[in-house]
């Protein structure tokens, strides 16, 4: 996670009067939520799906499931599914750890601490181990996937590298696939992530407050980075809108931005430096009817939500939409982002989801280690 060490500036009289009124509507909006779902909230039994999060151990790296009811309402599986590989004991303080494939078949972690990627089959709330395959590159941290189309961020080395995977789970590395970053000095990535078209890559660089695109041929194979200034200091998490609008946290300047991603991967900023009121966004989902973005403030243990136009215009809703533990870290929807699940202070916190954008806690699971990193759901 960001070490934000300089105290930050305060906010004019002007901003805090909204801030106050932001967090004023929230709180209705919140309290209202909670009254409409009280009723047999909890009650169904049934699993219809499930969350996973990656414990990133340094002993042996393990992903942890959690079965989910029908009302959103996560319990323990009791087991956790060995990677084969090694975590690093300390958090990764990325977005993309771990990633589902679009037809929920197959779950893909990071090792860390052992340089490899790991895919298990999903079956249910369960996993089945698939194979292993070094990550081309050192600490990688990051995954994302477009069909068949794999690729790692490594923090490490600063590259970025591409694999097929194939309909077994094993992943093959596409030669010319190795790309570097920005190549400027303690670049300090996050995520790395597909537009929905799956030709274009965007890395973020917290250091150099650089976002990195690569096109990506019909052979799977990454261009050189083309690297250009975000609108807001470090540009942290993401998230395309399925129209290809893409939404970036930048957790330094306690903002968030929205820009229009060419065919050639250039960034025209769309909403620039938006403020969250919060400290440290970092995580970022959007919903999938594409009018909603949360944002996990990492430091202040808040949830922030912007409404998307359809120009892809960043709204603040709500400045303090949930309240969590601290850190906030990672975000992932379920069930066509009816529930929202939120990792934060060592524990998986659920969340309805309204119509309105609007949340409501529903459901609390514990034990989450401090090292945990990547969350996943469906």
């Amino acid at each position: 996670m960001i070490n934000l060490s300089s105290i930050k500036k305060r906010k004019t009289l002007a901003l805090s009067s909204i801030t106050v009124s932001i967090i004023t509507i929230a709180a209705i909006i919140a309290v209202f939520g909670a009254f409409t779902i009280s009723s047999g909230a909890v009650s169904a039994s049934s699993v219809t799906g499930a969350v996973f999060i990656l414990d990133n151990a340094a002993s042996g790296n393990n992903v942890t499931a959690y079965a989910r009811g029908a009302n959103g309402v996560l319990s323990s599986t009791g087991v956790s599914y060995p990677t084969g590989g090694t975590g690093t004991g300390s958090a990764l303080a990325s977005q993309g750890a771990l990633a589902l494939t679009s037809t929920g078949h197959w779950l893909l972690a990071v090792d860390a601490g052992s340089n490899q990627i790991t895919v298990f089959k999903v079956l249910g709330a369960s996993l089945a181990w698939a194979s292993i395959t070094g990550s081309q590159g050192t600490d990688p941290i990051s995954l994302t996937v477009s069909n068949n189309l794999v690729y790692v961020l490594n923090a490490g080395s600063n590259n970025i590298a591409g694999f097929y995977l194939s309909n077994t789970g094993a992943l093959t590395f596409i030669p010319g696939s190795n790309q570097p970053l920005s190549g400027q000095s303690s670049p300090s990535p996050e995520q790395i992530g597909f537009n929905p078209q799956g030709n274009i890559l965007v890395v973020t660089e917290k250091g150099t407050n650089l976002i990195d695109t690569y096109s990506v041929n019909s052979a799977g194979v990454a261009s050189a980075p083309f690297s250009q200034a975000s609108a807001g200091s470090g540009p942290y998490g993401f998230a395309f809108t399925s129209k290809g609008i893409l939404v970036v946290t930048e957790a330094a300047t306690d903002t968030v931005s929205s820009y229009y991603v060419s065919n050639n991967g250039k960034l025209v900023t769309i909403s620039g430096a938006i403020p969250t009121f919060g400290n440290a966004p970092c995580w970022l989902v959007i919903s999938g009817n594409n009018r909603f973005a949360y944002t996990t403030n990492a430091h202040g243990g808040t949830i922030s939500t912007f409404h998307i136009t359809k120009s892809g215009v960043l709204v603040l809703q709500s400045s303090v939409a949930a309240h969590t533990a601290i850190p906030s870290l990672d975000m992932a929807f379920a069930q066509n982002s009816h529930f929202l699940y939120v990792s934060n202070g060592g524990m998986i916190t659920g969340f309805h989801v309204y119509a309105n954008g609007a949340i409501s806690q529903i459901t609390t699971v514990s034990g989450i280690p401090s090292s945990a990193a990547g969350l996943v759901a469906f």
